[in-house]
Parts: structure tokens; C-alpha cells; sequence
């Protein structure tokens, strides 16, 4: 007559076993989750962090670049085209477009996009054949203003230190780069080089794109002792100096 009784007690009591087990094994997991999900946000924000290094080393179309236009499913379409000194060259089916400063896979999509209209499936592959005279313009107070060949990856301090460093009347803390945008309009950008060569926290190089020019302005002593020169020791009819000879004799002249 007790069998019954004693077996249902015992089979709530396996059950309220389980579902503690089961409680804990959640609240477990769900603790293991929180710690391991800082980890896992890691490497999102370093994703985020290299993101613009990486867009600045995409390469980015310039004049004089010969490119090379493949269509999957229309090779008759299939064309070499050389950028003018414009920023433009001509495509079949599109006539001309402005490519200066687009990446290629930028000027894969535009071109897909143009010919949507008019060609059923317009893939096409884009190979740069042969790249152009890309250079960069150093100019104002370094030792040895020019132009410098774009060969690869070049930042404005490089550039700077190529052109044999700065002048003693260099003002680093003003450094301009003048960048040509896609439309022809120009931007200027500056550049603190006098922080990054200290050393100072969150100090960063730019790196530089095709026909960038850089100019190191001159510092306001610099601009003093030029405003002087011309406008006072060159304009007073004296001078505010005096200088001699020693003749071999030992004479004053």
C-alpha cells in the first residue's frame, strides 16, 4: 500500500533534480558567454582599427595606366584603353568616363552598372596592364624640393625625408598636402610632422596618392627675418651692420 506514495515522491524528486541540472547547465552557459564574448569583439575592432590602412594602399587609377577590360559573356566587347591626361578613357557601348582616383573595383562596378541597359550579363574583369608616371610634388622648405616617382607606399614624412629633410626655417607642425579630388577640386590636408617626429601619442602619418603635392610652409622667425631683409635692410639708404677687411698688414680698412 506504500509502494505507490513512495515512488511518486521519488519521481518529483528526480524530476526537481533535473530541472536544477538543467537551470544550472544555462546559467552556465550563459556566464561563459559573456566571458568569452569580449574576446570574440576583438577582432571586430582591430578590423575596424586596419580599415582605413587598408583603403589607403588600395591602388587607385591614374593617368597614363593602360588597363585591360575582359567580359565574361560578351568578349567581343573585350578592349585596352589607356587613361588620357584628362582622367578619362573611352569604353565601347559607354564612350567616355572619368576614371582618375577610382579603385579597380570601383571602376568594375560603374562599368557593370553602365552597361546593364544594354548587355544581358556585363562581368567584366579589369587588369592594370601597365601603370603610369604616378609621382608626388615636394615643395617649400626642405633641402631638396622636386618631384619624387610613386613607385610604392610613400607618406608625407618619407616624402620629406627623400627630399633630403627639412630646412632650418621649416615650420614641420604646418605641413599642407594639397590632394586633387575626382572632380578636379582641390583639397588641402595638414599634416603635423613636427609631432610625429617627436614621438607624441597618436601622431600619424598620411600616406600619399598619386600627384599629391606637399608643401612645408616656413616658420614665423623665418617669415620675420625675410620681412626684414625686404622691407628694411633693402629699403634703408644705410646699413644697420658694419663689416672690414684686415688688409696683410694687419691694418684696418
Amino acid at each position: 500500500m506504500f509502494r505507490r506514495p513512495v515512488l511518486w515522491i521519488w519521481l518529483r524528486y528526480v524530476l526537481l533534480c533535473t530541472g536544477l541540472a538543467t537551470a544550472c547547465v544555462a546559467r552556465g552557459n550563459e556566464a561563459s558567454n559573456d566571458l568569452v564574448s569580449p574576446a570574440l569583439a576583438i577582432p571586430a575592432v582591430a578590423a575596424t582599427v586596419r580599415a582605413p590602412a587598408a583603403e589607403s594602399r588600395t591602388y587607385r587609377i591614374s593617368r597614363g595606366d593602360e588597363l585591360n577590360f575582359k567580359f565574361i559573356y560578351t568578349p567581343e566587347l573585350n578592349t585596352q584603353a589607356v587613361v588620357r591626361s584628362d582622367g578619362r578613357l573611352a569604353l565601347p557601348l559607354i564612350g567616355d568616363l572619368l576614371v582618375e582616383g577610382l579603385s579597380v573595383q570601383q571602376l568594375t562596378d560603374t562599368v557593370q552598372r553602365a552597361l546593364a541597359e544594354q548587355v544581358r550579363r556585363p562581368q567584366v574583369v579589369i587588369n592594370v596592364q601597365g601603370a603610369g608616371s604616378q609621382r608626388v610634388f615636394v615643395g617649400g622648405e626642405v633641402t631638396r624640393p622636386g618631384v619624387q616617382p610613386l613607385v610604392g607606399p610613400l607618406t608625407v614624412l618619407q616624402a620629406v625625408m627623400a627630399a633630403e629633410g627639412l630646412r632650418e626655417s621649416a615650420q614641420p607642425a604646418g605641413v599642407v598636402v594639397l590632394r586633387r579630388g575626382p572632380q578636379g577640386e582641390t583639397t588641402p590636408i595638414k599634416v603635423d610632422l613636427s609631432a610625429l617626429m617627436a614621438g607624441e601619442t597618436g601622431a600619424q602619418d598620411m600616406p600619399l596618392m598619386p600627384y599629391d603635392v606637399v608643401l612645408v610652409p616656413r616658420s614665423g622667425i623665418a617669415n620675420l627675418n625675410l620681412w626684414i631683409d625686404q622691407y628694411v635692410r633693402k629699403a634703408l639708404p644705410i646699413s644697420l651692420g658694419f663689416s672690414y677687411t684686415i688688409n696683410r698688414n694687419g691694418s684696418l680698412k
